[in-house]
């Protein structure tokens, strides 16, 4: 009886296959980047915001728990600025309460600056949290975060904080569009 030979095929893929497949992936690739653009341009307000929101619950938690007054800002050059909400915040043990990072005042967390096309703004020159939690002069105040797109269309979050130090999220109209 005759052995069979059975065909031998050999597995892989030709040069034709391999450039047909990455020109669909480059393709549908171009086909997304816009949209995605688009999601990240929602989504940053919120990240934003929540990342604040944290590092004020965590400020007031550190307050209470340390029997401290705490302090968060904008802070350039050790000193709390009003008007410098979109650099980097931080959260400090401020000893005196005079919204400056003196040598001897430690530092608890920061946030890196917001996105440089991104409008952060505040009310009041920094949020300071007694020892039992509340906030120092019972300032309520609203974070209004305004994130724009590359036509200069803007999405608006804000975040306002009670006297209690309690955070909430929603929705804005104060964000003008950019010419």
């Amino acid at each position: 009886m005759a052995a069979k030979s059975t065909p031998n095929y050999t597995r892989g893929l030709t040069l034709i296959e391999l450039l047909i497949t990455l020109s669909l992936i480059v393709i549908l690739s171009l086909l997304a980047v816009p949209s995605f653009n688009s999601v990240l341009h929602k989504n940053r307000p919120e990240v934003a915001l929540k990342q604040i929101k944290r590092q004020i619950f965590l400020s007031r938690s550190y307050a209470i728990t340390h029997d401290k007054y705490i302090s968060i800002c904008g802070l350039v050059h050790n000193k709390c600025h009003k008007d410098l909400w979109h650099e980097s915040l931080t959260s400090f043990v401020d000893t005196n309460r005079n919204h400056v990072l003196d040598a001897d005042e430690q530092v608890l967390y920061v946030i890196d600056r917001i996105n440089i096309k991104d409008e952060l703004s505040y009310p009041r020159h920094a949020i300071t949290f007694k020892p039992d939690g509340s906030l120092k002069g019972l300032a309520n105040g609203t974070f209004v975060y305004c994130s724009f797109d590359y036509e200069g269309k803007p999405i608006g979050l804000e975040m306002s904080i009670n006297n209690a130090g309690r955070a909430r999220l929603r929705d804005t109209k104060r964000c003008k569009k950019r010419i």
